[in-house]
């Protein structure tokens, strides 16, 4: 078990964000948990991963972030105490798991951060026809990068024409350590 005892765990709203109602925390760790930082981007798709500074970003549903750092887990986006003791137990479990795991696992040093807006807009259709729910080409492939939404809401990436544009656009995605919400 890497991740055994928390010192410290802080729960506050942040002084600058007092509209929105969500919390933040911060738990202090005894254990530097940096190992399994690699292992944890491959498993949970880290949106960003600076191996120099051991710094892992997980962006999960509905505006919540966990930003991991060797001897501290930071949540922000809580709604609640209970969420954010509960989001802390996941990502306690998770690190444990996963170490525990890791040979079984081929770590990943990039990070879906990299992924340019502009290069997946490019590999795009470009018909601004709203099918896949977005004003524009330019929404939907932010989306994209942002891990909201899939390939296959864009209806016309799947049509005969634009076939070589989905093939190297699945293979940029996928260059970047890009995980897909559905498999096409």
């Amino acid at each position: 078990m890497l991740l055994q005892r928390i010192k410290n765990y802080e729960i506050f709203r942040p002084k600058m964000d007092t509209i929105r109602e969500r919390l933040h925390s911060i738990a202090t760790l005894e254990e530097d948990i940096s190992p399994v930082f690699p292992y944890l981007n491959t498993e949970l798709g880290g949106w960003d991963y600076d191996q120099k500074n051991q710094v892992l970003l997980l962006k999960l549903a509905a505006g919540k972030w966990i930003t991991l750092h060797a001897r501290e887990i930071a949540i922000r986006g809580a709604r609640d105490i209970e969420e954010s003791h509960a989001l802390l137990e996941w990502i306690k479990s998770q690190i444990n798991d996963i170490y525990a795991r890791r040979d079984q696992i081929t770590p990943r040093y990039t990070s879906q951060a990299a992924l340019k807006v502009i290069n997946i807009l490019k590999l795009l259709p470009l018909t601004n026809c709203k099918a896949c729910g977005y004003p524009t080409c330019m929404a939907y492939a932010t989306a994209l990068r942002e891990g909201e939404i899939s390939l296959t809401d864009c209806p016309p990436l799947w049509e005969e024409q634009y076939r070589e544009k989905r093939q190297k656009l699945q293979a940029y995605l996928e260059s970047c350590g890009w995980r897909a919400l559905d498999a096409a």
